[in-house]
């Protein structure tokens, strides 16, 4: 439970024990690059970094504004793990088109595009490990811990991440729409990012609010887990396109191949989000200010369904 908010405790001093944990355990995960573990672990890691930076959007109207170096620190330390991060996802999201498309892709071209995709993750990681990535991130990271120590939240209760919510689902919906009217990469991308803050925000609150969240906040995975997979077909699409692992007539039917998988994708994403975002942002803010205050001191909701710290 180590990633919710407890009752009966300051928010100030909640944010502070959450973000100094999640850091902790982000240091723990950086020692090394070059094998499929190293590199999950440098995923987790970067993970970790995002949801430090998710809290601090929520409470940043009510953070003093210490959190400024240490929000554009922790952003430089997620865009040097990026490549890293972002490599095993890549191969991972090619098997599945390939297990979901085994009658349209050869083997052959599957074979060809997996090897290329090992050897450019191979590559990136020898030069990250060349430049040092991961003990820079790792020192940069423990160099936050006393100022994270010294944050102070002004304000208490509900009042503290109202503003901070309010504005997370309105960017999120928000970015939705944009993303329908025009599905760019980019649309996708800040989507995205938008929904991994309110997912982690929605994590944070679900045990103040006795776990009445907790089938939205599935919901939110979901649909994580799904922009998520679009990301990475992007990733994979631009690869495809400059490393030629194939024939130019093999890459052109992989490419029409992953659009296929993206139209999929997409049509899934607007499912989901229909679902999440149907209401405006002051009516969801409201909702969940009354579970908040009608939820008995002391409980904790269902510890059988609470998250741990990843």
């Amino acid at each position: 439970m180590a990633f919710r908010l407890k009752r009966g405790v300051p928010i100030s001093g909640e944010v502070r024990r959450i973000v100094l944990r999640q850091l902790e355990i982000a240091i723990s995960e950086l020692h090394t690059v070059g094998d499929p573990e190293s590199d999950e672990a440098v995923h987790d890691a970067r993970r970790r970094v995002k949801k430090i930076r998710a809290i601090i959007r929520l409470v940043r109207p009510v953070l003093d504004k210490t959190y400024r170096a240490v929000d554009r620190d922790l952003k430089e330390v997620s865009r040097m793990l990026a490549p890293v991060a972002d490599g095993q996802g890549v191969i991972e999201t090619l098997n599945a088109i390939a297990q979901r498309y085994h009658r349209t892709l050869p083997p052959s071209t599957i074979e060809a595009a997996r090897a290329g995709l090992v050897r450019r993750s191979q590559q990136t990681d020898e030069q990250a490990r060349a430049q040092g990535i991961v003990h820079i991130a790792a020192d940069t990271l423990r160099s936050e811990q006393a100022r994270i120590t010294q944050w102070r939240v002004t304000a208490d209760g509900f009042r503290a991440i109202s503003p901070g919510l309010h504005e997370s689902y309105r960017r999120a919906r928000h970015m939705m729409i944009a993303a329908w009217s025009r599905p760019t990469p980019a649309h996708y991308h800040r989507w995205r990012r938008f929904v991994k803050d309110h997912w982690f925000h929605i994590r944070l609150l679900e045990g103040r609010c006795g776990d009445d969240l907790m089938s939205y906040q599935r919901r939110l995975e979901a649909l994580d887990g799904v922009l998520g997979e679009y990301h990475n077909v992007i990733l994979l699409r631009e690869v495809l396109i400059t490393d030629r692992f194939v024939s130019r007539g093999e890459t052109a039917r992989c490419l029409r191949v992953v659009a296929q998988y993206q139209r999929v994708l997409r049509r899934h994403a607007e499912s989901l989000g229909l679902r999440i975002y149907s209401e405006r942002p002051r009516r969801f803010v409201r909702r969940v200010r009354t579970l908040w205050r009608n939820t008995p001191r002391g409980s904790q909701g269902n510890s059988s369904c609470a998250h741990s710290t990843r």
